[in-house]
């Protein structure tokens, strides 16, 4: 089975209208509540976040509050307080005119994107940033240090007040206390992901499917999006093990398809004790969805799968399963729109070499625009393509040609 096929999800799979809509939504939330009019991010601005590398709706909707936060303190001191629920009613009740912020939102998440490190979430890019720059300058700064810590601290928990709202807006209210047996921050009758469209034909998704049951095909998704954990008792509810990317798997008909997404990631992270960001552009997502792959194709335990690239990831040497592949010459084949997602299986493959692993490798960059990602896709893929409708022929006859 030497074809293995790590497919990302938004804007390859699916039109993530959902995740869109949820960034202006959450900040709309917030802004509303203060009593400001002022525009909000727009699909032109979430496509350079994501081409700034800024993938995480969680991150770059942090990032803009704070942003926006930051700029009413230009105005107005007397809000602010350690206290971020006490700061926002004091926000609304100092009756702040909306129409003299001025927000930024490419430039502060640009930022945060560029000036992130390996493995560094873009919002702690942010809050190093803006401690060093901006809170010295400003009157309570110790005040408004608390108030950036509580954004951009923890994007990843619902202790994060914008990643709480977004998520109530992801699925709705009611799925939100089912999934994290917590009150939901406000009512939102239907999630937005309900909005989001397939963009792989139904014939595409057969001839993968069939494909993977003759046994040609070994294949994952590989995304950002929440997930699942692989058992059924994952640690105290996060919002990484909401069952975002299996809801996209069945929108494509590829339901089948093991989804390693964050909350894969965050039980591995957990179980065995590492203590930075699993997820793109770090290695050891890469080496997850290949090892998941090919191990959901041949009945091996997915926990095992997962701890198999934990171990390639910091072993000197193959153990286990990984010792058998080494005998096939593996031709991974990636279909992504994120250049974070790209660098990771670049690094994967490195590694996959180091342990005397043969792996050929075919990028195919979706980008259905010139634009600022293409841009980017056009130095890490092989292909551009439209649409992940215009690789399927191809992948196809990859695995009928392959040995």
């Amino acid at each position: 089975m030497p074809v293995v096929l790590l497919l990302d999800i938004d804007d390859v799979l699916v039109l993530p209208r959902g995740y869109k809509q949820g960034i202006p939504a959450t900040l709309g939330t917030f802004l509303r509540r203060w009593g400001w009019e002022i525009p909000l991010p727009t699909e032109a601005d979430i496509e350079w976040f994501e081409a700034a590398g800024v993938t995480s709706e969680w991150d770059s909707t942090a990032i803009c509050l704070a942003g926006l936060l930051l700029e009413a303190a230009q105005l107005d001191d007397a809000w602010i307080v350690p206290d971020f629920e006490e700061a926002s009613d004091r926000l609304a009740q100092r009756g702040l005119d909306g129409r003299r912020i001025r927000p930024d939102y490419r430039s502060w998440v640009r930022m945060a994107g560029e000036a992130a490190a390996p493995g560094e979430r873009p919002s702690w890019a942010a809050l190093r940033l803006w401690r060093r720059t901006e809170r010295p300058q400003r009157p309570r700064s110790e005040a408004l240090g608390a108030l950036l810590d509580r954004l951009l601290r923890d994007t990843h928990s619902l202790s994060c007040p914008t990643t709480a709202v977004f998520q109530t807006w992801m699925v709705g209210h009611e799925a939100f206390e089912r999934t994290y047996g917590r009150p939901a921050p406000l009512s939102v009758p239907q999630g937005l992901l309900e909005l989001d469209e397939p963009l792989l034909d139904r014939s595409g998704a057969q001839e993968l499917m069939n494909a993977w049951y003759e046994g040609r095909l070994a294949a994952a998704f590989y995304t950002s999006r929440p997930s699942r954990p692989p058992t059924p008792d994952p640690a105290p509810p996060l919002p990484v093990y909401s069952p975002e990317a299996e809801q996209a798997a069945r929108q494509v008909g590829l339901e089948d398809w093991p989804a390693v997404g964050l909350g894969r990631l965050f039980w591995l992270a957990h179980s065995v004790g590492l203590p930075e960001n699993p997820t793109k552009p770090h290695i050891l997502h890469a080496l997850a969805a290949f090892t998941t792959a090919i191990a959901w194709a041949n009945g091996i335990d997915e926990t095992r799968a997962l701890h198999l690239a934990y171990e390639g990831f910091t072993l000197p040497h193959r153990i286990g399963p990984l010792a058998h592949w080494v005998e096939l010459p593996w031709h991974v084949v990636l279909v992504e729109d994120s250049t974070k997602g790209i660098q990771g299986v670049f690094r994967a493959v490195r590694r996959l070499y180091e342990l005397g692993i043969s792996v050929r490798l075919t990028v195919f960059g979706v980008a259905p625009h010139p634009g600022p990602k293409a841009e980017r896709l056009a130095g890490y893929a092989d292909p551009i393509v439209s649409s992940v409708n215009d690789a399927v022929e191809e992948i196809v006859r990859l695995c009928r040609t392959s040995p």
